[in-house]
């Protein structure tokens, strides 16, 4: 697994955590924050496995 799909995984991990104690506290911009947190690291996950499946070919 390459290195920027685990970072992403992590962001992803990371941002769910903001999210929910951000709901949890009733804070609207820390869990606006989590969400730009996960959606970055879905991106970066999902690039950088694209990436390794057509360097594997």
């Amino acid at each position: 697994m390459p290195g920027a799909a685990r970072a992403g995984i992590a962001l992803l991990i990371v941002g769910a955590l903001i999210v929910g104690l951000g709901t949890y506290y009733d804070r609207g911009a820390v869990s606006l924050y989590g969400l730009g947190m996960v959606a970055g690291g879905f991106v970066l996950y999902l690039g950088s496995s694209i990436r390794a499946k057509r360097r594997a070919r």
